[in-house]
């Protein structure tokens, strides 16, 4: 099997065709760029794209963006270096990068680094694991100094970020860890989520339980599923668990026909209401759907709790109660981890887990106090956590 490695190249054109207008004198000092609409129409891509471009010649020296009054070209004075030696770290990211959640990323990471001085280059590995590898492995033999990974890696799969520490690169990994990977890690503390979400179905009367969980060898899907089993064990009184793993890599159609086969045995016998906990958004979606098309009703028959806070989530017919992720203070900590270590080549690897925070919403009903009392209507969204403690 041939594996494609894509290079992320929805700006390059842009900034090879800037760069090579400057140095030839086509474009001279003062003089002010299009304006980014009519860049985005020229270049034949997004406002975005446009945007992500322009960061990259501004962190080369090339111009400088001034918030209402557009770009300008700089004297070549006043050019922080040449192109050849600006300080770059990469990204990877498994696909989806035209969701609008992955572009805030993206954007957040670009602009973090930014303020540090590097430029960033997106890798897209489409969640193959080999293309992964290849990736890492390039930028390694280039001598690339740092790297921001979602990986798409299993858990014991992690030779190719090992070699890439040993060239010298500095790695962080941020949602899916390796423990036995002496490495930088932020993410959310996975197992205190699926922990607290199934005592809120346990607290809500749910007499029996369903986690969906990823098919992946990942550490996330592992603390998430010892989460959900030692609330369900705590709380004793012979409750009755079940544990489904579906793929997340499918299409929305193949994801319900794949959740659908998986719950329908379960389904035939569960007693209600039934509490269900989906390891991501997209998927409790999925499972709501499934439940309401065998007939049950959501939250009278089943209460469901997501994790992530996806906009699909938020925005879906029965809007859905999740385990919010705090991204922003993920990517934020992620480009604060990987400068650190960077310039301080000495310092030890930090592992870094953020609290998540319980969005309550009409898939379960109404909202629940401490004191065990219901207020507010159904599909009000509240905030039943709201600190963000850090576990290091």
């Amino acid at each position: 099997m041939s594996i494609q490695v894509r290079k992320q190249r929805l700006y390059e054109d842009l900034v090879e065709d800037i760069r090579r207008q400057i140095n030839s004198g086509d474009l001279l000092a003062d003089h002010y760029l299009l304006p980014e609409y009519e860049l985005a129409k020229k270049y034949e891509m997004s406002s975005r794209a446009v945007r992500q471009g322009l960061a990259r010649l501004e962190a080369e020296g090339l111009i400088r963006r001034h918030q209402g009054r557009g770009t300008i070209v700089l004297p070549v004075k006043e050019k922080i270096e040449p192109p050849s030696k600006v300080k770059n770290v990469a990204v990877i990211f498994q696909g989806r990068v035209s969701d609008t959640s992955t572009a805030e990323e993206l954007d957040g990471l670009q602009q973090a680094f930014q303020r540090e001085g590097y430029g960033t280059t997106l890798y897209v590995a489409d969640g193959i694991p080999e293309a992964e590898t290849q990736i890492v492995e390039q930028l390694a033999a280039e001598g690339v100094p740092g790297l921001v990974l979602y990986s798409a890696h299993s858990i014991t799969s992690y030779a190719h970020l090992r070699a890439a520490q040993q060239a010298g690169m500095k790695v962080v990994v941020y949602d899916h860890d390796f423990p036995e990977l002496d490495i930088n890690f932020v993410g959310i503390d996975d197992q205190l989520a699926a922990r607290e979400a199934t005592e809120h179905l346990i607290r809500l009367g749910c007499g029996e339980l369903v986690l969906i969980n990823s098919e992946r060898d990942w550490t996330t899907a592992t603390l998430r599923q010892n989460g959900f089993t030692d609330a369900a064990a705590e709380a004793g009184h012979g409750l009755r668990t079940r544990i489904i793993r579906v793929p997340s890599g499918e299409t929305p159609s193949q994801r319900i026909e794949c959740l659908r086969r998986e719950l329908s045995p379960i389904l035939e016998t569960a007693q209600r209401p039934l509490g269900v906990l989906a390891w991501w958004d997209e998927i409790a979606v999925c499972a709501i759907d499934c439940l309401r098309d065998a007939g049950w009703s959501v939250p009278a028959d089943a209460r469901v709790v997501g994790i992530g806070n996806d906009r699909s989530g938020a925005l879906a017919a029965i809007p859905l109660t999740t385990m919010e992720t705090p991204r922003r203070e993920i990517i934020r900590l992620a480009a604060a981890a990987l400068v650190n270590q960077m310039r301080y080549p000495n310092c030890p690897p930090q592992r870094i887990r953020l609290k998540a925070r319980m969005i309550i919403r009409e898939s379960c009903g109404n909202y629940w106090r401490p004191d065990h009392t219901h207020a507010g209507k159904a599909g009000t969204s509240k905030n039943v956590s709201t600190t963000n403690a850090i576990a290091v």
